[in-house]
């Protein structure tokens, strides 16, 4: 154990046991501190100010609505240091076989609504706001990296053109509305389930430094599409409708799931193109594993597009 991490401790914390917790490609690192019996979580952001600081920042906008985050017990800005409570081991992408996913995906989802309906669109609020050119630079991701990795003989630069000229003419045709608070990581490694809370405060939401201001379909797809892991979508209809009734969309609900499936599929897109990069920058073939199920959501979302020159795209080049 990093005597450096020890000595950033407060002096009440300094002579009890530490247990660095592995995380996946993050620059912060974590640990746990046990205590007399309890536990806590310990955050290095590991000379990452800006992250420290939007960390604390949307603590505070979430700290004052009615949803499970872990409390700030001792903050360090000199050394980006922070002590928060522990939520326990029962993440959701661990527990999925062992509790009701839908009960699990429901107090998700209704955190979502306390979220979405508390958190309403302020220029001062200073998180970054979506755009064109963020999308372009996520969906290229794929091009960058996975093209490489399937060793496609073909032109690279003129695919690329031709794979960014097809998504960006399917792009102009909607009209997003980027003014929805996104916790932007609200998939299933950042939830936890709390059994001994009451209705959605049982879902305990973590690692949200990253927010932005999006589509309010962001969160809903990050959770019940994620890539990590291979699990039912058996309730993913009913519960979009559900979100999109309890969110009084100004569009019907055909418009919006096609918004979540578009912007689900642009994710899935970046992601194939990630787990590649991080399994070379971090040498750690295990990302590869999850290709397999990115592709299978991608492709799921991609035949509710009902796009024929991006399914043709895909069907030709990428499965």
């Amino acid at each position: 154990m990093s005597k450096t991490f020890i000595d950033k401790l407060p002096l009440e914390l300094k002579n009890f046991y530490v247990k660095k917790i592995a995380r996946e490609a993050s620059t912060k690192i974590i640990y746990k501190i046990f205590l007399n019996k309890k536990s806590f979580i310990g955050i290095d952001f590991n000379k990452n100010e800006y992250e420290y600081k939007q960390f604390i920042y949307i603590y505070n906008i979430l700290s004052k609505i009615d949803i499970s985050i872990p409390e700030i017990i001792y903050k360090d800005q000199s050394n980006l240091l922070l002590v928060c409570e522990d939520f326990g081991e029962l993440r959701y992408d661990k527990i999925l076989r062992n509790y009701s996913i839908k009960n699990l995906l429901k107090y998700s989802l209704d955190t979502l609504l306390v979220m979405n309906k508390n958190i309403l669109f302020d220029n001062s609020i200073e998180i970054p706001l979506y755009n064109k050119n963020i999308f372009i630079n996520e969906i290229k991701e794929l091009p960058l990296f996975y093209f490489e990795f399937i060793k496609l003989k073909d032109n690279k630069n003129l695919l690329e053109e031709e794979f960014l000229n097809i998504w960006l003419d399917l792009y102009n045709l909607i009209d997003f509305e980027f003014n929805k608070f996104c916790h932007k990581d609200f998939n299933l490694n950042n939830l936890l389930y709390l059994p001994e809370r009451k209705n959605h405060l049982k879902c305990g939401v973590i690692d949200f430094q990253s927010a932005f201001w999006g589509e309010s379909c962001w969160d809903l797809f990050s959770f019940l599409e994620d890539s990590r892991i291979d699990y039912s979508n058996q309730f993913n209809e009913e519960m979009i409708e559900y979100f999109y009734k309890n969110t009084y969309q100004k569009i019907s609900l055909k418009s919006y799931t096609f918004k979540y499936h578009f912007l689900n599929c642009s994710r899935q897109t970046r992601l194939l193109g990630r787990w590649i990069k991080l399994s070379r920058e971090l040498n750690n073939k295990s990302y590869l594993n999850f290709i397999p199920i990115t592709k299978k959501r991608l492709e799921s979302s991609l035949s509710l597009l009902k796009n024929d020159k991006l399914s043709n795209f895909y069907n030709k080049y990428i499965f």
